[in-house]
């Protein structure tokens, strides 16, 4: 018998659920959510409603702590799972932003069957980080399929983003080091610049374990790379960065010199 879904506490006002078998949100989403925060309080904060929307969104969990900050956003999730999203719609619905949060479960490759075009000021993704043919596949094929590029890969996030975005729209996504060459390839190949980038460390001095970055739909040549993101101190507790992440959902941006 399949376990029932489990509410998880994440601030005062957001409640998400969970359910062994549908795959969990990690640090990699809490990261997402909070730096696509910080470069919307530089960006779009003075317009009066922002639309967003994360494809692969799992059970939600960036959308929703993002709709837990701002009460100007609207965020729409899209989901190929079809249990994943009804755990978003039931995590929304208790968290009442059930009004500015839509889950859709879809296709990334198939945008266009139930999305409008240029609809969105932003967009956020966690796309799976492994090729098909990389590391050891998963015994349970959702963990699989988020996982590994099997259902889809980050071309696929970047042509759908070029569809549903405007203009000048930013994708903010999280990535794997290691796999920087197929996220330049893909930017590069559907009219995405890659415009903002943060090297996240689990340590000070150890290599990065992810990368965050802020791609701009027919954007121009120009990329600022921020001072990296470190999670934990040398006595394995958050940072005063991870510890902003944790206590207010927004990460703090600073330029290198």
């Amino acid at each position: 018998m399949a376990e029932q879904p489990k509410l998880e506490k994440v601030t005062d006002t957001l409640s998400v659920y969970q359910q062994k078998g549908v795959f969990f949100y990690g640090t990699d989403a809490v990261l997402l959510a909070a730096y696509a925060s910080a470069c919307l309080n530089l960006n779009l904060i003075k317009k009066s409603e922002v639309t967003g929307i994360e494809l692969c969104s799992g059970t939600g969990f960036s959308s929703l702590s993002m709709l837990d900050r701002f009460s100007f956003l609207s965020m729409t999730a899209l989901e190929i799972n079809k249990q994943a999203c009804r755990l978003s719609e039931m995590s929304a619905e208790t968290s009442e932003l059930s009004d500015r949060f839509t889950a859709i479960c879809g296709d990334v490759r198939n945008v266009r069957a139930s999305l409008s075009s240029e609809r969105y000021d932003f967009a956020i993704c966690n796309p799976p980080y492994m090729t098909d043919n990389c590391g050891k596949m998963c015994r349970d094929d959702y963990k699989t399929i988020a996982r590994h590029e099997i259902l889809c890969n980050i071309g696929d996030v970047f042509k759908a983003a070029y569809f549903l975005l405007g203009t000048g729209g930013s994708l903010f996504i999280v990535y794997r080091p290691d796999r920087l060459s197929s996220l330049y390839a893909g930017a590069a190949q559907n009219g995405f610049e890659i415009k903002r980038m943060t090297l996240v460390c689990s340590k000070e001095g150890r290599p990065p374990v992810l990368v965050l970055c802020e791609a701009k739909k027919q954007g121009k040549e120009g990329l600022v790379m921020t001072a990296p993101f470190i999670i934990y101190d040398k006595d394995g507790n958050y940072t005063e960065q991870m510890d902003k992440v944790a206590r207010e959902g927004v990460m703090e941006l600073c330029q290198t010199k």
